[in-house]
């Protein structure tokens, strides 16, 4: 996020700061975005409006996303692959967002981002 204004990302369109930790890694380096849409409180509950939290998932390398989603599960939450690492673009977004609104809707970084099917 540009914390000097608070009111948008500090990344260039068209990319994500994942992507641009991908380009500084040495190649072959698994990136894998997660965890940018929950915060830290839902995280150490578990969970919100006893439902457990889903943990958005993208990466290019589906053996460190498996990995990732291991991690997710053994947590008690719920991991969702949304793709590859071109999509941490939309979860940066969606983060930002949702920071966005928690002091104008008074959430108090209690709430989630969650997808019901």
């Amino acid at each position: 996020m540009n914390t000097e204004t608070w009111d948008d990302l500090a990344t260039p369109a068209g990319t994500s700061s994942a992507e641009e930790v991908a380009q500084l890694v040495p190649d072959g380096t698994a990136v894998v975005k997660a965890f940018n849409t929950t915060f830290a409180p839902t995280l150490i509950a578990g969970e919100v409006a006893g439902q457990p939290l889903d943990v958005l998932i993208a990466g290019d390398d589906d053996a460190a996303k498996r990995k990732v989603a291991q991690l997710v599960t053994d947590g008690g939450l719920r991991p969702l692959d949304v793709g590859p690492l071109r999509r941490a673009r939309q979860l940066e977004q969606l983060g930002f967002l949702h920071i966005s609104v928690q002091e104008p809707l008074d959430l108090g970084f209690g709430s989630a981002i969650k997808l019901h099917s």
